[in-house]
């Protein structure tokens, strides 16, 4: 485990998060783990299933009262 307690970085989210420290602004980020154990089709198959669709759902309500609440 690093100093800082991560054992590893997302690049895009990393780069998100210095830009937030950096403009001193609040910033979020949401990682979707595609091709869970049970994923049946192609590997690296990007089409939305309905969990998928379930999970953007939600994001979106959340986003939304955050939103809202500011």
């Amino acid at each position: 485990m690093g100093r800082e307690g991560a054992l590893a970085v997302e690049m895009q989210a990393a780069s998100l998060f210095a830009f937030g420290i950096a403009r001193q602004v609040s910033v979020a980020s949401v990682a979707m783990v595609s091709n869970a154990v049970d994923h049946g089709g192609a590997q690296f198959d990007y089409r939305l299933t309905g969990d998928g669709l379930r999970v953007l759902k939600a994001i979106a309500r959340a986003a939304g009262s955050l939103f809202a609440a500011a």
